[in-house]
């Protein structure tokens, strides 16, 4: 699902990718486009590329509707947790690409990959995104990140200050 913002016949300079992260109970959500999306081989995260002019929608709700449209499920607060760029996008209409990687929680649907859209989708074991499992480190370092960031309901204990970009941490 690609939205484009250009009149046709002229190239775009840069393209941007928006996937999703998916944790659900210590598994990630893989899909299998039919053409690869980001680097690493044919496994990748649900997602999209978009061209879309400014003001038509933020980028967290296409990424909602390709989720659903994709694999049939829908999901909790999106927040970045990686990023990466790259030259030379697979389509060959454009020059780069950015790609936002947006951790989050799986909240309800059944998967269901659409054959049109994606060519499989699984769930996997976190361990299976180690330091020696072959996985992309852009991957790993969303994952990463994403633990890291997303503390799980019930594991902060109660009256626990959360840690907040504008202060400081209180040193023991």
């Amino acid at each position: 699902m690609t939205s484009h913002s250009e009149p046709h016949g002229q190239p775009v300079a840069f393209q941007v990718g928006v996937f999703a992260l998916v944790q659900h109970q210590g598994t990630y959500l893989i899909v299998r486009h039919p053409r690869p999306l980001l680097p690493g081989g044919g496994h990748s995260l649900p997602g999209l590329l978009i061209d879309v002019p400014v003001g038509n929608n933020i980028i967290e709700m296409h990424l909602r509707r390709a989720l659903l449209s994709q694999v049939g499920i829908a999901v909790s607060d999106l927040r970045l947790v990686g990023s990466h760029a790259g030259r030379g996008v697979q389509s060959g209409e454009g020059e780069a690409r950015l790609n936002l990687i947006f951790g989050t929680q799986y909240c309800s649907g059944i998967l269901n990959p659409q054959p049109d859209k994606v060519i499989s989708a699984e769930w996997l074991p976190q361990h299976e995104f180690g330091e020696y499992s072959g996985a992309p480190e852009w991957l790993q370092s969303a994952i990463r990140e994403f633990e890291t960031v997303i503390v799980p309901p019930g594991a902060r204990p109660p009256g626990a200050a959360r840690t907040s970009f504008f202060s400081r941490r209180r040193q023991p």
